[in-house]
């Protein structure tokens, strides 16, 4: 039964955090903020240490869970809340660190992240302490520290309701949240802690509650996991298994699979021997190789040269309590198999943002209703037939990813094809009947109303973008005009002028912007229209 026992090392540093807590109402030294310095440096090792000891607890519980999952996930569910709220609760207390250190200090929360309290300068300083965590009241409620006492207290009420009534006294969870007893003042929990707090004591406090949280949390999942029977390892019956990556493998590619006991050990390496067999007999067919092992799992590699139906098997041993081996046989086959995934851009050989990409995919031998295609970025829209619309893709390369139901319900991979993923090429602005710039006639000019843009005409893809700015620069009797447009359309100023305009006469389209199709802002070329 889980009992929440320190070890000497917590009993020296809690020692010292209540020595150093009681010298705090004498007289803040520098060698008493020194001192905190140290017992939090202890305090940050304590709390890793926990976090790898509860990181193993977790890895024990998978294996049980993996083991007897029927008896083991209602309490696997549990541990599992209790790592979530652990982990928001540790990141939460994280945070106020780095706000009290930041807003003492006057550093960008960066710097104020990584800095170690060795370093702090104002390590002395309780007015920014006591302004965060107790606030504009008198008894802490406004502040921090009312919040951070909640927190604590939800999150021990959620360990103690994991714990059954019968067994409380004997699992001591830990976390003394309650208002200090012996305090003369009458002071409540948040300002016995932190009212009038240096930024060293301070810090080392909010430490101490993330060992506390951490060592509540190793309590409770060992608790939960001691409730199944000590020999939950002691298997009853052991099953040798074999679990490919797949079982239908393109030529070319490795075929891969996990060897390994049911239920195993990670104090145990076992011992895996694999080989293949022979088609008829299924006698071994050479000498077997002795395969790598991490953390009881044999890593089984062979590649693959040909076509076709193979089988493979080996044996496993482990040493038994008593000393003895023991030997479990196991045997496994794949199928090796060409590429047979067919997908074609209807198109281009690229996917461009931003517009409607028609791709066909097939598999041969497979009808097309029991073919799944997925797609790495975006969306993949079936239109029936093998064929599908690809839109909404981002980043520098899509891939699409096939797999196939076969007769027998098995789901195999067919493979998978990278495609290019392109922004919309850039497009030109074009004013009237003129594009890029060129000679228009004066009334042709005068009875537009707005700028356009668009893509070449060669562009596949059926896009659209639009104007959002502009600029007309021109002379008018050796006068300099200038006026811009914040949207499409040819402003009132504009088209005065345009009216006074001459044969001969040029104005200039600058500073143009578009919105394209893929939500792109793009600068476009600037446009010279010869009047005449």
């Amino acid at each position: 039964m889980a009992s929440g026992k320190e070890t000497p090392r917590q009993k020296m540093i809690g020692m010292m955090y209540l020595v150093l807590t009681a010298l705090l109402a004498l007289n803040v030294s520098k060698e008493i903020l020194n001192a905190f310095v140290v017992v939090n440096e202890s305090l940050g090792k304590t709390t890793g240490n926990f976090t790898v000891r509860n990181d193993k607890l977790y890895a024990d519980f998978d294996l049980a869970k993996s083991v007897d999952p029927i008896r083991v996930t209602p309490n696997w569910k549990k541990a599992e809340e209790v790592k979530k709220q652990s982990k928001a609760l540790d990141e939460y207390i994280t945070k106020l660190k780095k706000e009290i250190v930041m807003k003492t200090e006057g550093l960008e929360a960066s710097v104020a992240d990584t800095l170690q309290l060795a370093f702090v300068k104002n390590k002395d300083n309780n007015t920014i302490t006591t302004h965060l965590m107790i606030g504009e009241s008198e008894d802490g409620s406004k502040g921090y520290s009312r919040e951070l006492k909640n927190k604590l207290l939800a999150y021990k009420s959620l360990l103690t309701s994991f714990i059954d009534p019968k067994d409380k006294n004997k699992v001591d969870i830990g976390m003394v949240i309650e208002d200090p007893k012996h305090s003369e003042t009458n002071e409540n929990w948040e300002l016995y802690n932190f009212y009038d707090t240096p930024l060293a004591a301070a810090i080392t406090i909010l430490s101490k509650l993330q060992n506390d949280v951490k060592n509540a949390e190793s309590v409770t999942v060992d608790y939960l996991l001691k409730q199944f029977d000590n020999d939950i390892v002691k298997f009853d019956t052991i099953a040798p298994k074999v679990i490919p990556q797949s079982n239908y493998v393109l030529l070319g590619e490795d075929y891969k699979a996990d060897v390994f006991i049911a239920a195993f050990s990670k104090t145990q390496k076992p011992n895996v021997l694999a080989h293949e067999l022979n088609m008829n007999d299924l006698t071994a067919n050479g000498k077997p190789d002795t395969l790598p092992v991490s953390q009881g799992i044999g890593k089984y590699v062979n590649k693959t040269l040909r076509e076709g139906i193979f089988k493979w098997g080996g044996t496993i041993s482990l040493r038994s309590s008593s000393g003895k081996n023991i030997t479990y046989p196991f045997q496994s086959e794949y199928v090796v198999a060409r590429p047979a995934i067919n997908v074609s851009a209807d198109k281009m050989n690229v996917f461009y943002m931003g517009v409607e990409n028609p791709i066909t995919i097939a598999v041969p031998g497979i009808p097309n209703e029991r073919i799944t295609p997925s797609i790495s970025t975006g969306n993949l829209k079936g239109l029936g037939n093998g064929k599908y619309i690809v839109t909404g893709v981002s980043g520098k390369k899509a891939v699409i990813s096939v797999t196939a139901t076969l007769e027998n319900g098995e789901k195999r991979n067919m493979g998978s094809i990278d495609y290019r993923v392109k922004p919309l090429p850039k497009p030109y602005p074009q004013c009237g009947s003129v594009a890029n710039g060129g000679r228009m006639k004066l009334g042709e000019l005068r009875v537009q109303e707005v700028l356009s843009a668009k893509y070449d005409p060669n562009f596949d893809f059926a896009a659209k973008c639009t104007i959002k700015s502009f600029k007309i620069i021109g002379y008018k009797s050796g006068q300099l005009f200038e006026f811009a447009s914040n949207t499409n359309k040819f402003t009132p100023d504009m088209k005065n002028v345009f009216d006074r305009l001459n044969r001969n006469d040029k104005i200039f389209v600058t500073e143009i912007k578009a919105l394209g199709g893929d939500n792109n802002i793009q600068s476009l070329n600037e446009m010279m229209i010869q009047l005449y």
